[in-house]
């Protein structure tokens, strides 16, 4: 396995971000525009349930391959044949869930949801499962190029699709129909990422119960915690749903839209970073290198807030119209949310690194039981207003929390460690230049 190159690994993630990011863009305005807030409600809230549903059925693997492929130099095509047999399985699986279970999910049939739409969102579950560890395995195997493709490849694919088709589809079936379509583009992506593994790793079906066990023993962990900063994340928007429309719903979760392009940034640099940290053993080289991390991390979400906060309303209003001006102010509430999350993450992810220690779940379950509690307070009282506060609060207090631990507990390291230094500054703009270098000739390639 060839070492990790953290500059280019980061310039390869960078740069797919980047343009996944700007078809999301495209694609959340048109679906918010003709669409319409409550519409485009209904199809927020299918990726929600997505979001938490997945993971109760990987556990966290998708993680370990991370860690496994690095830190245990174990076969891939055991971890392959493994991520083969459990998709069908998982298939079966959320089929059932969403047969016998969709009723608590969604409501009654006055919620507006057909039944080939809860089926349509149990494929949706079982590919966006495969597809994160087909995209686990590439960047474990260190194959940076690949993981870089797999993470645009669904966003642009669906943007040039559904513009076009979009308007073939009968009114009243839009909204159904854009989803049948992203879910048949990602089923389009698993398989082409399926082709790319086969031929890297030459595969082979191979069965290994000691690796599968040690992914189940490290998942689990994982999973958890991740678990856990889904639903911190994500209960406002359940809240919001329970105790309001979905009108609100539309508007609100296109603020948290835009908060989610920036966190993706961070999400896809935290995988680099797990990835290069599972193979160091001295914590004192990986707080050098995320010290450095969380300077650019942290440049970059203030470029992004003060960017919103002086172009965001004229923005919206053109893009979006009037009905989402709401979402203007929601994401200027969740400024400090945005700050939270991202160096949250990224702590998150170095802690991860170190065999993912349980605490890594019990802060976010404190956190998400805190947020909760405060959502639910506000959102009867200042509506999406309240549900942003709440973000607000919460996941600044979720970064504090970590390194109160983590530093707590490792005396032999500190808090200062994080600090940016002068002579880390010199080495920041030489990386920056190189990383944009290197961006600029992917992009150009």
């Amino acid at each position: 396995m060839s070492e990790i190159n953290l500059k280019k690994s980061i310039a390869f993630t960078t740069s797919g971000q980047v343009v996944t990011m700007a078809a999301a863009f495209v694609i959340n305005w048109f679906l918010a525009r003709y669409l319409g807030p409550e519409l485009r409600g209904m199809y927020v809230y299918l990726f929600t349930i997505n979001s938490i549903v997945w993971m109760l059925l990987d556990l966290g693997i998708s993680k370990s391959f991370v860690y496994s492929l690095q830190h245990d130099k174990a076969n891939p095509n055991v971890l392959y044949s493994f991520t083969l047999v459990f998709f069908g399985i998982s298939i079966i699986v959320a089929g059932l869930l969403m047969h016998s279970l969709g009723f608590l999910m969604f409501g009654d049939k006055a919620s507006g949801y057909s039944g080939r739409i809860l089926l349509a969102l149990a494929a949706y579950i079982a590919l966006f499962q495969l597809y994160t560890r087909q995209r686990f395995i590439l960047i474990g195997l260190n194959h940076v190029g690949d993981y870089a493709l797999s993470l645009t490849l669904p966003s642009i694919v669906f943007m040039l699709v559904i513009i076009p088709v979009f308007w073939l589809l009968p009114l009243h079936y839009r909204m159904e129909g854009s989803y049948l379509i992203n879910v048949s583009i990602m089923a389009l992506v698993c398989l082409y990422l399926h082709f790319r593994i086969v031929s890297k790793l030459k595969y082979r079906f191979a069965w290994d119960r000691k690796v599968i066990s040690k992914s189940y023993s490290l998942g689990y962990k994982a999973f958890l915690s991740e678990y856990m900063m889904i639903l911190m994340i994500r209960v406002d928007v359940i809240l919001l749903k329970h105790l309001g429309d979905f009108a609100q719903l539309g508007v609100y979760t296109l603020a948290i839209n835009f908060l989610d392009m920036v966190n993706m940034t961070a999400g896809m640099i935290g995988v680099v970073l797990l990835n290069k940290f599972s193979a160091i053993s001295n914590d004192n080289a990986s707080l050098l290198i995320l010290r450095k991390v969380f300077v650019v991390m942290l440049l970059f979400d203030i470029v992004c807030i003060l960017g919103m906060a002086v172009i965001g309303l004229p923005v919206i209003k053109l893009l979006y119209s009037t009905e989402y001006i709401d979402a203007y102010y929601i994401f200027l509430y969740l400024s400090p949310a945005i700050l939270g999350i991202t160096l949250g993450g990224l702590f998150n992810t170095f802690l991860w690194s170190k065999g993912f220690p349980m605490f890594t779940v019990l802060a976010p379950a404190v956190c998400t039981a805190a947020k909760t509690i405060i959502a639910y307070f506000l959102i009867p009282r200042i509506g999406m207003l309240g549900a942003a506060i709440s973000s607000s609060i919460v996941y600044p207090l979720w970064l504090i929390v970590l390194m109160l631990w983590y530093f707590g507990t490792n005396k032999d390291q500190s808090y200062k460690q994080l600090i940016l230094r002068r002579g880390d500054l010199e080495q920041l703009v030489d990386m920056t230049k190189e990383i944009l270098t290197k961006a600029k000739e992917v992009v150009l390639r």
